[in-house]
């Protein structure tokens, strides 16, 4: 009988926990910034009804200790910072600066914290994922979104960066209204853009191991070939920068 009840302790132990919600909000005018900070869990952006930011956080505890894993909103500041921390070092941290490892937690710890995440219109946005995919839908000002494994995903009209490293970046703008640079960057993954058909921009990219394919005309300042290009697409004017290393380039028209 002692067994029978020691296995079904250590089956209850390593059974997935239900999961928990943090929920965070703060109203925010435009031009404000919201800002994310993941580890492990996927991340999706909407537009927000009104003025309210809000931010809900499920976490997911498949392995190990879920109480050294929290969401917290960092204090101060014209915006809005929800980030995951550990707390195996300091447990009474309550700040999105410093590190985070898995250093003496168990092998295989898995804890995963989903956000889902609401933005005021004219909010600026930043996303930084470890382990994740991250989807922005309705981004309206500057959004910088990066994840390291996990595809970008992103349907908008403001954004100056999209960035991974192992996975895709699909994304779709409604309009070309980024000043500066717009950096599209993967390492193990395709491009795939779509722009309005009046699209204006010095363009260039390259790839090493995929294909480029564009229905835009481009003017070709310095070479095109299967391999890289740089040149104009329109009047030229904002630059578009995209980059990939194992996988293609896709640019098409709305």
């Amino acid at each position: 009988m002692r067994t029978y009840l020691l296995l079904a302790t250590a089956l209850a132990t390593a059974a997935t926990l239900p999961p928990q919600d943090y929920h965070f909000t703060k109203n925010l005018a435009a031009g404000d910034r919201v800002e994310i900070s993941n580890i492990n869990g996927n991340i999706e952006v909407t537009r927000a009804a009104g003025r309210m930011a809000e931010v809900t956080v499920t976490k997911t505890v498949k392995k190990g200790d879920g109480t050294m894993v929290k969401a917290i909103m960092a204090d101060g500041g014209n915006g809005m910072h929800v980030c995951t921390i550990y707390i195996n070092h300091d447990p009474n941290r309550r700040s999105c600066d410093g590190g985070n490892n898995t250093t003496g937690l168990n092998s295989g710890f898995d804890v995963q914290m989903h956000y889902v995440v609401r933005v005021p219109a004219g909010a600026k946005l930043a996303v930084d994922d470890v382990n994740g995919n991250v989807t922005v839908t309705g981004g309206d000002a500057d959004s910088k979104i990066k994840t390291v494994n996990g595809d970008v995903i992103f349907d908008g009209v403001g954004a100056s960066l999209l960035e991974t490293v192992n996975g895709k970046i699909v994304a779709i703008f409604g309009g070309a209204t980024w000043q500066g640079t717009l950096s599209v960057q993967t390492v193990n993954g395709s491009v795939e853009l779509t722009f309005p058909a009046d699209l204006s921009a010095d363009v260039s990219g390259g790839t090493v191991s995929g294909n480029i394919n564009s229905i835009f005309p481009i003017t070709i300042d310095q070479g095109f070939g299967p391999k890289s290009f740089k040149g104009r697409i329109g009047a030229g004017g904002r630059k578009l920068k995209i980059e990939t290393v194992n996988g293609g380039i896709v640019l098409r028209k709305r």
